[in-house]
């Protein structure tokens, strides 16, 4: 797998080499010239070009100018490293997306919360909310998770295999309000009908299972698989040790779930419970 220190897998890094390879197709060929011309130090520009300091959007939009490229096209690359510089989720997460984006199977375990490809904007708003995120990165994470359950499970030629287990206690957490929650699983027994996307539902009679460790995803690509761990710093790995037991214990809280059917009729239970 591409090291995720690797420019291509840096939003910060890639913009700062597009900027460096305008600058030079503009006829700037040194840093100090250019920094003349945009009015700032040299070693400014430099830790632009390098992907190691934040560019404010005043400085890319001039920056643009003086280089005559579409400022619009940069500033999508830019938000991009602005989300990752603001967000304490470190840039490693990016690659998880892309090979969530690319997966042909995708399986997903979580106690507490609806997992996120599942996940509606208002619930995932709310559980950004009660983190203390700002209002403007509230949105942009928003935007981004939706962008990225389009690219999994709408926008693909062939569907993703989606199979999501989750415990009885997130159908009856509340996450923003009851009219929220109501939203949200009413989609997801919306979800579960659909025949690339399986939903199981682990019953609280179950007691203890194997999958109380903590939430996990795995995507599985052609020639890899990629483990998100959810924890107060998340952890991705692609170590095969740590895959196998993701997937071993991905089996066994399956052997604890309800069957898709059942599983469907619990969560509309829960939502007409909440139902406004």
């Amino acid at each position: 797998m591409v090291s995720p220190d690797s420019d291509d897998h840096h939003p910060a890094k890639r913009l700062g080499r597009k900027l460096r390879e305008a600058r030079i197709a503009a006829g700037y060929g040194s840093q100090q010239e250019f920094s003349t011309v945009v009015n700032m130090h040299r070693t400014t520009v430099t830790k632009i070009e390098n992907g190691t300091r934040h560019i404010a959007p005043d400085l890319l939009r001039t920056w643009c100018e003086q280089c005559h490229v579409d400022f619009e096209l940069y500033e999508a690359s830019a938000r991009l490293a602005w989300v990752a510089e603001a967000s304490p989720v470190p840039v490693w997460f990016e690659d998880f997306f892309r090979a969530q984006a690319l997966a042909h199977t995708i399986r997903t375990w979580h106690p507490i919360i609806i997992p996120g490809p599942l996940q509606i904007p208002d619930y995932a708003r709310a559980l950004a909310e009660a983190t203390g995120t700002s209002d403007e990165l509230i949105e942009e994470r928003v935007a981004a998770r939706i962008d990225l359950q389009q690219q999994t499970i709408e926008r693909r030629p062939v569907p993703v295999t989606l199979i999501a287990v989750m415990d009885e206690a997130v159908l009856h957490r509340r996450v923003g309000s009851e009219a929220i929650r109501h939203k949200q699983l009413m989609h997801l027994a919306e979800q579960s009908r659909r025949k690339h996307i399986g939903i199981q539902v682990v019953p609280a009679s179950r007691g203890g299972n194997a999958g109380h460790v903590g939430a996990f995803t795995i995507a599985s690509l052609d020639d890899a698989d990629v483990m998100l761990m959810d924890a107060v710093e998340d952890v991705t790995t692609d170590k095969r040790p740590a895959i196998r037991a993701g997937l071993t214990i991905f089996d066994r809280v399956r052997l604890d779930a309800f069957s898709g059917p059942e599983s469907l009729e619990l969560i509309l239970k829960a939502a007409e419970a909440c139902k406004p």
